[in-house]
């Protein structure tokens, strides 16, 4: 598989989260998007003097969906469900909601008298939180990069027979 069989695929198959993809599909898509993302980064930084502008952003939008898509297939490739691809976005949006005024001083007040921060070193809950994002992360990862499930399973038949 080419890197443009991946980006085509990946947007071809945006909205498919059922069936199986294989690591070139998964990696070489990733490829794309993490390097899309750099270039486009630069180029803002280069131009503007910042990143984040409206070029990075409309690229992220458009290949959410599709990074997912093939991220959640390449789990069941390996035979785990997809969703598991969520737990670290769950992760991230927790952390948000707990680093958030409101909720910080809601969640300080019932994790004080258990001698929990929210904030602070990385004894703190936020900090906490982010180490347990680094490791499901780094879980996702060791997973993706797993050979394909020999022979049909739960999702579908093998990529590479099929």
């Amino acid at each position: 598989m080419t890197v443009a069989q991946a980006i085509q695929d990946g947007f071809r198959k945006a909205l498919t989260f059922s069936g199986r993809s294989r690591r070139p599909e998964y990696w070489l898509f990733f490829a794309f998007v993490f390097g899309g993302a750099g270039v486009l980064g630069a180029l803002e930084l280069a131009i503007g003097g910042t990143t984040g502008g409206v070029l990075l952003r409309a690229f992220q939008i458009i290949v959410f969906l599709p990074f997912l898509a093939v991220g959640w297939r390449r789990l069941q490739d390996t035979g785990r469900p997809g969703w598991f691809l969520l737990v670290p976005a769950a992760i991230v949006v927790a952390s948000t909601f707990v680093s958030g005024s409101v909720f910080q001083q809601m969640i300080s007040l019932v994790l004080s008298p258990f001698g929990l921060a929210v904030r602070g070193g990385p004894g703190g809950l936020v900090g906490v939180m982010s180490l347990v994002q680094v490791l499901a992360g780094l879980v996702i990862v060791f997973w993706m990069s797993r050979p394909s499930q020999r022979g049909p399973n739960a999702y579908g038949p093998e990529p590479r027979v099929h």
